[in-house]
């Protein structure tokens, strides 16, 4: 049972992984300390009412991969204090790769 926020973000994490074309928009750390986390759990805000992702899409078009997203994630917050909450998923950043090659 999640109880946490941080096993939410977690649980988020692990099933925004299995949504091919989108990554966590974690944000790029200078490599001067090593963390003993999992960076991509920053682009993951649970709160009360609200759980926002901050993505990279790797492909398009974005609705039908924002839908698959949605119904990946869902589920994670079923049956928690947080089945309610609104899920806000922001697309910050476009991956080269969303691009045919050539595409100018």
């Amino acid at each position: 049972m999640i109880t946490t926020r941080r096993e939410l973000a977690q649980e988020v994490l692990a099933a925004l992984r299995t949504v091919p074309g989108l990554r966590p928009a974690a944000p790029v750390l200078r490599p001067a300390a090593r963390l003993s986390f999992d960076l991509d759990l920053l682009a993951i805000d649970v709160d009360d009412d609200v759980v926002e992702i901050r993505l990279v899409a790797l492909t398009l078009p974005l609705p039908p991969l924002l839908r698959r997203a949605v119904a990946a994630l869902r589920p994670v917050l079923e049956g928690t204090r947080w089945a309610d909450a609104r899920l806000r998923l922001l697309v910050t950043g476009l991956d080269a790769a969303a691009f045919p090659a050539g595409a100018e």
